[in-house]
């Protein structure tokens, strides 16, 4: 039987487990192939292909394989190689960008499918742990908000924001947001759901942040009480979509 040849893909690590004494489960997130759960065997032996062992954040290049029948990888693909580009040291130099970065991780990881090209899903995390790395400690939550916007379009889940979902018409007058009505809305039609009123001037922030090109977005960051709103909706979107609550949610820089 021929052997299967290698799938390569560029790779962002997102989570890393022991595995034995010098192997590692690994979760990847990829462009073309989605989440990707790897067992990289003796990725923590000197020499081995993936350069002593994986860490999150890591950026590069990934080499797999299927598993054969002798491997018991209990349905993980094999990891025989990862060359490291980038792995933006500056996450670790302020609290505040770990903290959104784990964060960004693990919203990667609970929106990534496996088998599933999510590339703009891909580049949106790449772009701001490489923006957050370098970021001012009062610009992480920015770019955090940034990223969820960015996250829940690729995903599909983008809010509403011209046009009411509870009566089709467009918006205008009294707002709220509301995930159960599916997201900006007329307060009429939201009665019997939880809400968050929306000024005009939230309006136009939460428009901004989902329609503002990145340049736009980096030269004009919003202010610090848009950010606290965006925040706060964003509190209410984002395990409304995912149907749980990100454990690194509760520790974002606020």
């Amino acid at each position: 039987m021929a052997r299967a040849e290698a799938t390569v893909s560029e790779a962002l690590v997102l989570r890393v487990i022991p595995f034995g004494e010098t192997s590692q489960v690994v979760h990847l997130a990829t462009p073309d192939h989605g989440l990707v759960a790897a067992l990289a065997k003796g990725a923590l032996r000197p020499g081995s292909e993936v350069e002593g062992g994986l860490t999150p954040f890591a950026q590069g290049t990934a080499w797999w394989k299927p598993p054969t029948r002798r491997d018991d990888a209990e349905g993980l693909v094999l990891l025989s190689r990862f060359r490291q580009r980038d792995a933006w040291r500056g996450l670790g130099a302020l609290l505040a960008r770990y903290q959104a970065a784990c964060y960004v991780l693990e919203l990667a990881r609970l929106w990534m499918k496996p088998a599933l090209a999510q590339p703009a899903l891909y580049r949106a995390a790449v772009t701001v742990l490489r923006a957050l790395a370098g970021a001012p400690e009062e610009l992480a939550g920015a770019w955090v908000v940034w990223f969820e916007a960015r996250a829940a379009a690729a995903a599909g889940q983008r809010p509403a924001l011209e046009i009411c979902p509870g009566c089709g018409l467009p918006v205008s007058g009294a707002l709220v947001f509301s995930p159960a009505v599916g997201g900006v809305a007329h307060a009429a039609c939201a009665r019997d759901a939880p809400t968050r009123r929306l000024t005009s001037s939230g309006f136009a922030a939460l428009t901004r942040l989902y329609t503002q090109r990145l340049k736009e977005f980096a030269a004009h960051p919003p202010s610090p009480a848009e950010v606290r709103l965006l925040r706060a909706l964003h509190d209410l979107w984002i395990p409304w979509q995912l149907e749980r609550r990100p454990q690194a949610l509760d520790h974002l820089p606020r």
